[in-house]
């Protein structure tokens, strides 16, 4: 279990930054190898840049496939151990809305549907397009062999190959209080989605459907008015 406490997974951002990579790859798809550490990498750079990733999908290093997105891989290729009650929960999901695997299960293909980037800020559309330019062109043997240099690529906090949250905020370069700033927001932003899930904070005061950009104001608003506390 991470030392820090995280929101909770982002799947519709997850999707829309699959699609934003494939229609920067002239519309074609990728191996699920290559695709997991390219969305891997925009959360990495997320948390250098920011203090925060992008679509909050579990970390993980695991021996064979090194690092890589633990939520997203799961919707790509479900554990076959899953019971058919919740298979058929993920396939109402609002990933299979837009991708499907091809027949060898190899590649991610999307969908005629586009989920577009309503969910995405401006800047995390600019930071995809960065990854992809920087990335997108490498071949998955070298996509690995990149990702063996970086510093967390030496950890993995469990059986699963869970990356403590810390650890990688540590490698991307946070430390001190810094490092205690970014905690801190971290754990405001679980308790105020728990608010938001238990329905104390509504009332329309926040649009529907929330924007990015809005749900974060109107959570800094909240903060300010209750001294940056819940």
């Amino acid at each position: 279990m991470s030392s820090i406490k995280m929101p909770k997974f982002k799947e519709r951002k997850a999707a829309q930054v699959t699609r934003l990579f494939i229609r920067c790859n002239g519309d074609k798809s990728f191996s699920t190898r290559k695709l997991l550490k390219l969305i891997y990498l925009v959360d990495r750079k997320a948390l250098e840049l920011w203090g925060f990733p992008v679509t909050y999908d579990t970390p993980k290093n695991l021996p064979y496939e090194g690092l890589r997105l633990g939520h997203t891989y799961d919707l790509i290729d479900p554990p076959k151990k899953k019971s058919n009650a919740l298979s058929m929960s993920m396939s109402d999901s609002y990933w299979y809305h837009y991708f499907s695997k091809s027949n060898e299960g190899h590649y991610t293909i999307p969908t005629e549907l586009n989920p577009g980037t309503a969910d995405l800020s401006r800047t995390e559309i600019e930071l995809v397009g960065n990854v992809f330019d920087q990335f997108g062109y490498k071949t998955d043997e070298q996509l690995d062999d990149y990702c063996r240099t970086l510093p967390e690529s030496r950890h993995s906090e469990t059986p699963h190959g869970d990356i403590d949250w810390k650890v990688l905020l540590q490698a991307v370069g946070w430390a001190g209080k810094d490092l205690a700033e970014i905690e801190k927001d971290l754990e405001f932003q679980v308790k105020f989605e728990g608010l938001i899930t238990a329905g104390e904070i509504g009332n329309g005061l926040l649009r529907s459907p929330f924007t990015p950009d809005y749900v974060k104001d109107f959570y800094l608003q909240y903060s300010r008015d209750n001294n940056g506390s819940i």
